[in-house]
C-alpha cells in the first residue's frame, strides 16, 4: 500500500492546458493515434513545488515526462507566462517551453479527486482507485484551500486503474475477472470538460 494513502487516500489536483483551438481535446475525441496532454499536478495546495507533466500516447504505448517547478512558477504558467521555464536549464524544460509557447497553451480545466494507491516493486505494478472526481472550467487556482468544484461522476463511483511495465501477475487478472470488471477508456480530462463538450465542441 502507498505510504501516502492514510485512511481515505490522498488528494490529487491538476490543471490541464490546451491550445486555443483545443487541439488536444479534439485529438482525443476523434481517437487519433498520436495525442498528448499537458498538466500541472500537486498533492497539496501548500506544497512549495509542483509537477509539470506531459503525457504522450501513440496507440497503446504511453510516455510521461515531468519537470519539478516552484509553486510561484506554476502560478505564472497559469497566467500564461511561459518564460519562467527558461530558468530551468534542462532539455525537459526547453521541451515544455517550446510546446507551451508555440502551441499557445492555456489552462482549460482544474480537476481534483481522491486516490488510494497500491504498489508492488516487481515490474513497477501500481493499482489506483480514484473517486470523488470534481472539476471547474473557470477557476484554475489549484492552490486554493477550498476550491469550488463540481462533481463529474457519482460520489460513490471509483475508477480502478492498473499500470505495469511488461507483464502483470496472474492473480491480479484473476481478481479482475472474478469481479466481472470491464476494461474501458476513461479520461478524467475529457469528462471534466463537460461544459465545453456540451456547448462548444
Amino acid at each position: 500500500e502507498d505510504k501516502h494513502n492514510g485512511t481515505i487516500g490522498y488528494p490529487v489536483r491538476s490543471v490541464y492546458f490546451d491550445s486555443y483551438a483545443d487541439a488536444d481535446f479534439y485529438d482525443k475525441l476523434h481517437g487519433l493515434e498520436y495525442r498528448k496532454k499537458v498538466r500541472l499536478r500537486t498533492y497539496s495546495p501548500d506544497s512549495p513545488t509542483v509537477k509539470l507533466e506531459i503525457k504522450r500516447k501513440v496507440g497503446d504505448s504511453q510516455e510521461k515526462k515531468s519537470l519539478i517547478i516552484s509553486k510561484e512558477d506554476a502560478k505564472e504558467l497559469i497566467n500564461l507566462n511561459y518564460h519562467v521555464l527558461k530558468k530551468y536549464e534542462s532539455e525537459t524544460a526547453s521541451m515544455f517551453y517550446n510546446i507551451m509557447r508555440f502551441n499557445g497553451l492555456r489552462p482549460v480545466v482544474h480537476v481534483e479527486y481522491r486516490r488510494k494507491a497500491f504498489i508492488h516493486p516487481m515490474n513497477n505494478i501500481r493499482i489506483t482507485l480514484d473517486s470523488d472526481i470534481r472539476s471547474s472550467e473557470t477557476d484554475f487556482n489549484m492552490f486554493n484551500e477550498l476550491p469550488i468544484l463540481v462533481p463529474v461522476e457519482d460520489y460513490y463511483f471509483a475508477l480502478l486503474e492498473v499500470k505495469y511495465n511488461a507483464f502483470i501477475f496472474k492473480w491480479i487478472t484473476d481478481l479482475i475477472g472474478f469481479h466481472d470488471l470491464t476494461r474501458l477508456s476513461y479520461s478524467k480530462y475529457m469528462v471534466s470538460r463537460g461544459i465545453f463538450e456540451r456547448y462548444m465542441a
